[in-house]
C-alpha cells in the first residue's frame, strides 16, 4: 500500500463516522416529517369521526323532537276531518282541551294551532278564547295554500303573534274531500328546546351545532349568532354535497356564517327537508398536534446540533455520542379514542298493569323480540347478576313513588349473552291522587363509553409513568455529557499552554474559540441538568417566607445590581408566606430578576418591583420592570426551552431560564404569564399556593 493509499485509509476511518452521522440525521428528519404527516392524518380522522357522532347524535334527538309535533298534527288532522266547519271548531271545547294535551305533553311543548283557508287563527292550543289574529303572511301559510303536497313543513322562526316569542314552525296542509284548501295546522316548537339539546351535547370549544333546511335556511345555531337565524346560507362552495341532498357527508370549509375553518359533517333528515350540521374548528383540532410537532422538531433540531459538534470534535468517542443520540431519541404513544354512534331507545310502563312497550331501537339494545316477557319480572331478567338486588330494590322504591328513574347498570342480552352498560331515564307520571301510574323514559347503551373510559384511565397512567422515565433519562443524558466537555476543555487548555508561545494569531483564536465553545456548551448541559431535576426528586411543600427568599436574591445578584446601577424592591412589605421548596423558588426569582436587570433600556436605570396579590387560594406574585420589554406574539415563545429572542452577541443566557421558572411554578401548581408592553417593561406573574 502506498503512502497516498493509507493516507486516504486514514483519512476515511477518521471520517466515515461524520458521514454515517449526516446520512442517519437526512433518516430521521425523513421519519419525523412522515410521521407528523401521519399524526396529521390521524387527528383529521378522530375529528371526523367525532364530528360525523355529533350530527347523528343530535340527528336523532331532534328527529325525535320533530316527529313528536308531527306525530300530534296527525292527529289532529284527524280530529279536524276534511271538511272542517270552522266556527263549529272554535267553539268546540273537546278539541281545544285534545291540543292543548297534546302540546303539554311532548318535550319540545308545542303549541298547536288550526287555522282556517282565509289565514285566520280559529283554534289555539293554549287560550280556548282568542281575539281574531291572521298569519296568512307567514311562509308555511303560503306554501301549504299554494302546494297541495300534504307533507310537513318546517317554516323559518318567527316571533309568535300570540307569545311574542321566537317560535319554530312544524305545519301540515288541511285539504277538503275535493282537495281544495282548507287551512293549515301548525306545531309551534321552542328554539330553546333545540338549544338546550344541543348545550347537553358538549360540542368542543369553537364547535358548533345548527339544524338548516334543504334550501339553505338557518333554523337554529349553537351557540347563537346574533342575525344569524333565519337567513339563507349558500352552501354551493363551502358544502357542495349538501346541496346535492346526499344524505350525509363530512368535509373541511370555511364557514359562510362566521368564517372560520372547519371539519363540519352533515346528516339530512329527508321525512322533514331538514339537514343536521356537526362542526369542529381545524385550529382547534389540529392544536395538540401543532404543540407537539414543534416540541419534538426543538428537541431532535437541537438534538442534530449539539451531537454533530459533539463528533467533530471528539471522532475517538464516536460511538459513545452515537449511545447518547440514540438514547435522547424519545418516542410518543399516541391515544386514539373510538367514539361510537349512541343509540337511544324509549319505553313506557304502565305501573298499574305491569306492562312495558318499547321502541325497536331498545328491543336491539336489549337482545329482546315481540314474543319476550315485558312486565317488572321481564326487566329484572335482563339486569346482570350482580347488580340484581341492587336494581330490585331501586325498582321498588320507583313503585313506591320515592323518585324517578336515572341510573347506569348492567345488562345481559338474552339474544347473544353479551353484557352490556346501559343508562336508563325515566319519569313517574301520577294520577290525580299522587299515586305513581306509568313511567316513560329511555334506555341508552353506553357500553363504548365505558369502555372507552376505561382505556382512558389505563392510557393516562401509562403516561405518567412515560413521563417520568424521560425526565430520569434526561438526568442521566445530561450528567454524561459532561464528561466529554470537560476533556474537551482540559486538552484546549493544555494546547494552549503548551504550544501558545508557537501558534500564530489565528491558531491561538482558533483556540480561544474552541474554549468558549467548550464553556458555553457545558452552561448549556448544566442547565439542562437544572431543568430535568426539577420535580424529578419530590420534596415536600414546607411554609416558605418570601421575603427570606427575596434576601439571598438580592445578595446573590448583588454584583449585577450594583453595575447596572439597578433598584429592586418590593412593594408588598412584609412578602407572604407560600407552601413551596425554598430552594426551587430562589432560582424561580433570581431568573426573574436577573432578567429584569439584563434586558434594561439604555436611556434609563433598572427598576425592578416584586408585588403580591391575594387570589383565593393562591399568592400572585409579581415581577415588574422598565426594561426593553416584549412584543405580544413571543408571550408563549419566551417560555419554551432554548428560546431566545436576542442574537448571542447582544445578550449572555442559554435561553432555558424561564422554562425552568415555568417548570418550577408548575410543580407548585400554579401557573406563569406575561404582561409587557414593547419599550416600557415587563411583569412576569407566578402563582403560588397560601399557606392558609
Amino acid at each position: 500500500m502506498t503512502a497516498s493509499e493509507r493516507s486516504h485509509s486514514i483519512a476515511w476511518r477518521q471520517w466515515w463516522p461524520l458521514a454515517a452521522w449526516l446520512g442517519l440525521a437526512v433518516v430521521v428528519v425523513v421519519w419525523f416529517v412522515t410521521s407528523a404527516l401521519a399524526e396529521r392524518d390521524r387527528a383529521l380522522r378522530d375529528a371526523e369521526i367525532r364530528a360525523v357522532s355529533l350530527a347523528e347524535v343530535a340527528v336523532e334527538n331532534v328527529h325525535r323532537l320533530i316527529e313528536g309535533a308531527d306525530t300530534a298534527l296527525i292527529a289532529l288532522s284527524i280530529m279536524i276531518g276534511h271538511n272542517p266547519d270552522w266556527n263549529g271548531l272554535s267553539r268546540d271545547l273537546g278539541l281545544w282541551q285534545a291540543m292543548h294535551e297534546m302540546g303539554a305533553s311532548l318535550a319540545a311543548v308545542p303549541r298547536l294551532l288550526a287555522i282556517d283557508q282565509d289565514g285566520m287563527v280559529r283554534v289555539h292550543g293554549d287560550t280556548f278564547d282568542i281575539a281574531p289574529v291572521s298569519v296568512a303572511d307567514r311562509d308555511y301559510f303560503t306554501h301549504h295554500r299554494d302546494d297541495p303536497s300534504l307533507a310537513p313543513y318546517m317554516g323559518v322562526p318567527i316571533r309568535g303573534r300570540f307569545t311574542k316569542k321566537p317560535l319554530l314552525p312544524c305545519s301540515r296542509r288541511l285539504s277538503r274531500s275535493d282537495g281544495s284548501f282548507a287551512g293549515v295546522e301548525m306545531a309551534t316548537l321552542q328554539p330553546q328546546s333545540f338549544l338546550d339539546l344541543f348545550a347537553s351535547m358538549r360540542a368542543e370549544d369553537g364547535g358548533f351545532l345548527a339544524l338548516m333546511r334543504g334550501d339553505g335556511t338557518l333554523l337554529v345555531r349553537y351557540p347563537a349568532l346574533d342575525g344569524v337565524v333565519g337567513t339563507t346560507v349558500d352552501n354551493s362552495r363551502a358544502f357542495p354535497a349538501l346541496v346535492e341532498r346526499r344524505p350525509d357527508g363530512v368535509t373541511v370549509a370555511v364557514s359562510p356564517v362566521d368564517g372560520i375553518r372547519r371539519i363540519v359533517a352533515f346528516k339530512r333528515i329527508d321525512r322533514y327537508d331538514l339537514a343536521m350540521v356537526a362542526g369542529l374548528p381545524l385550529d382547534q383540532v389540529l392544536a395538540p398536534w401543532w404543540r407537539q410537532t414543534l416540541r419534538m422538531a426543538a428537541v431532535l433540531g437541537i438534538g442534530l446540533v449539539v451531537l454533530t459538534a459533539l463528533l467533530i470534535l471528539l471522532l475517538q468517542r464516536r460511538h459513545a455520542e452515537v449511545a447518547v443520540q440514540d438514547r435522547l431519541r424519545t418516542s410518543e404513544e399516541n391515544l386514539r379514542h373510538a367514539q361510537a354512534v349512541a343509540k337511544l331507545g324509549y319505553y313506557v310502563y304502565d305501573m298499574v298493569a305491569d306492562r312495558w312497550v318499547s321502541s325497536p331501537v331498545l328491543d336491539d339494545i336489549f337482545g329482546i323480540d315481540s314474543s319476550y316477557q315485558r312486565n317488572a319480572v321481564g326487566w329484572l331478567d335482563l339486569v346482570a347478576p350482580s347488580m340484581l338486588a341492587e336494581m330490585t330494590q331501586y325498582l321498588r322504591e320507583i313503585g313506591d313513588g320515592d323518585h324517578d328513574f336515572d341510573r347506569e347498570y348492567q345488562i345481559i342480552r338474552p339474544r347473544d349473552g353479551q353484557c352490556r352498560w346501559v343508562n336508563g331515564l325515566g319519569g313517574v307520571e301520577r294520577d290525580g291522587d299522587g299515586k305513581p301510574i306509568r313511567l316513560v323514559g329511555t334506555i341508552q347503551d353506553i357500553t363504548e363509553r365505558k369502555k372507552a373510559e376505561q382505556d382512558l384511565r389505563e392510557k393516562a397512567e401509562e403516561l405518567s409513568r412515560s413521563n417520568t422515565e424521560l425526565e430520569q433519562f434526561a438526568y442521566v443524558a445530561s450528567h454524561d455529557l459532561r464528561e466529554p466537555l470537560r476533556m474537551v476543555s482540559s486538552y484546549v487548555d493544555l494546547l494552549g499552554r503548551r504550544y501558545g508561545d508557537k501558534l500564530d494569531e489565528d491558531a491561538r483564536e482558533f483556540i480561544a474559540f474552541a474554549k468558549d465553545g467548550a464553556t458555553r456548551m457545558d452552561r448549556l448541559v448544566l442547565d439542562l441538568l437544572e431543568y430535568s431535576r426539577i420535580g424529578r426528586i419530590s420534596r415536600p411543600m414546607v411554609v416558605v417566607e418570601l421575603d427570606t427568599v427575596f434576601a439571598r436574591v438580592v445578595r446573590a445578584l448583588q454584583a449585577k445590581i450594583a453595575e447596572s446601577g439597578a433598584v429592586v424592591e418590593t412593594s408588598s412589605s412584609p412578602l407572604p408566606a407560600v407552601l413551596g421548596d425554598g430552594d426551587e423558588l430562589v432560582r424561580l426569582f433570581q431568573n426573574l430578576i436577573a432578567n429584569a436587570v439584563k434586558y434594561r433600556a439604555e436611556a434609563r436605570s433598572p427598576m425592578v418591583t416584586v408585588t403580591a396579590t391575594r387570589c383565593g387560594p393562591f399568592w400572585d406574585l409579581a415581577v415588574a420592570d422598565n426594561g426593553i420589554g416584549i412584543d405580544s406574539q413571543y408571550f408563549d415563545r419566551v417560555f419554551l426551552i432554548f428560546q431566545r429572542l436576542h442574537k448571542r452577541g447582544d445578550y449572555e443566557g442559554t435561553g432555558i431560564g424561564l422554562a425552568i421558572c415555568k417548570k418550577i411554578a408548575e410543580h407548585h401548581g400554579g401557573r406563569i404569564w406575561l404582561e409587557s408592553t414593547p419599550g416600557e417593561g415587563s411583569a412576569f406573574h407566578v402563582t403560588l399556593p397560601a399557606v392558609d
